[in-house]
């Protein structure tokens, strides 16, 4: 009877170590997906951002941005209003030429 018992016990926990496992291997292989929320504190990360972020705070970039005046204005100078009250600001454009 004892025996038995050992056999039952050994049996669940190669089992339980199998799925254990299975779920690590199928996660990786991206078919279980993951979520994780990381939190920087006081350090810098490497990221590729595609879409759009919300930002509070101070941002500063050590690269080139590429910025499209037409996208912002919606149309073809280097001008921006940007309270729709008449103001327009001037975008400083270089052409790289």
């Amino acid at each position: 009877m004892e025996n038995k018992s050992k056999y039952i016990s050994l049996k669940a926990i190669l089992i339980i170590m199998t799925i254990g496992i299975w779920v690590v291997v199928l996660q990786n292989a991206g078919i279980i997906p993951t979520k994780q929320n990381v939190y920087v504190k006081g350090g810098y990360i490497d990221a590729a951002v595609s879409g759009s972020v919300d930002v509070s705070g101070s941002v500063s970039i050590d690269n080139e941005v590429d910025v499209n005046i037409e996208a912002i204005n919606g149309h073809h100078n280097a001008f921006y209003d940007h309270r729709y009250d008449g103001v327009y600001d001037r975008l400083p454009v270089y052409t790289g030429n």
